[in-house]
């Protein structure tokens, strides 16, 4: 016998309710801690396969083996269009979009700092987009030959002369920002930002030094890009954390509350 639907109260036509304004929004949480213990665990296995490939040059065995082409080729910590820069890549977009969710919120609520979250939101977008174009590599080509002098070798990467003007003025605009905080927020923002600059500044001045001494190859820069790129990745996963966090103190959730249609 044939079913007559179009009287059932449990079929609706595609796209609307099941139920008439009664439905509550989609809640999607994200855990603050969760999501960073998953991106420390990424990034500790992508630090065991450049290890590995770091072990495999420096024992002068197995030169020609799969594996150490495989390691060599997608985890290494210099390279590019690998799983470390992908990964890079990604959480500075996500923390750009973090920023940018709070931003959001704040102006909604006619908070007075909000630009402060945008342009933080914009910063990161850029330094996602540097993560994976190399911009800042293609600066150093141009500003390199300009140099007087590199300081035997200390500014061989050119491009940390601008930048590090940049990150001085960055700092001096977001002083009394960051001093304003509340003070779990502000101790995580410093410290992410002291770790993420060590390791993106800071380290690249010693890298260029050993470089002009011993090549690009040697154990020794080998050994400092690990830790310059483990100091970044460290220090965006802190601030990821630092946001979640923050974002959860001023009750910001991601709902979908799909409207009815006709």
């Amino acid at each position: 016998m044939k079913r007559d639907f179009t009287k059932s109260t449990s079929i609706e036509k595609p796209g609307s309710t099941l139920t008439s304004g009664t439905e509550k929004p989609l809640a999607v949480g994200i855990s603050p801690i969760k999501v960073t213990v998953a991106l420390l665990c990424i990034s500790v296995l992508l630090l065991l396969g450049n290890l590995v490939s770091v072990y495999l040059i420096a024992s002068g065995k197995n030169s020609q083996s799969v594996l150490l082409w495989y390691t060599a080729w997608y985890f290494d910590f210099n390279g590019e269009s690998n799983f470390p820069a992908f990964f890079s890549t990604l959480a500075l977009m996500f923390a750009a979009l973090l920023n940018l969710v709070i931003y959001r919120f704040l102006k909604t609520n006619a908070a007075a700092d909000s630009t402060y979250w945008l342009v933080l939101g914009l910063i990161f977008a850029f330094l996602s987009i540097d993560e994976n174009v190399q911009l800042h590599e293609a600066i150093a080509k141009h500003l390199r030959p300009v140099l007087p002098t590199d300081f035997n070798g200390f500014f061989y990467w050119a491009w940390v002369v601008p930048y590090s003007v940049v990150a001085l003025a960055v700092a001096a605009y977001f002083f009394t920002f960051v001093l304003n905080l509340p003070k779990k927020t502000r101790t995580l923002f410093i410290a992410s930002g002291l770790l993420f600059m060590l390791g993106a500044l800071g380290l690249e001045f010693i890298e260029g030094y050993y470089f002009k001494l011993y090549g690009l190859d040697h154990l020794i820069n080998k050994i400092l890009y690990c830790i310059e790129e483990l100091f970044e990745m460290w220090g965006i996963i802190i601030f990821i954390y630092a946001l979640l966090d923050y974002a959860r103190s001023l009750n910001i959730r991601l709902r979908f509350n799909p409207q009815e249609n006709a």
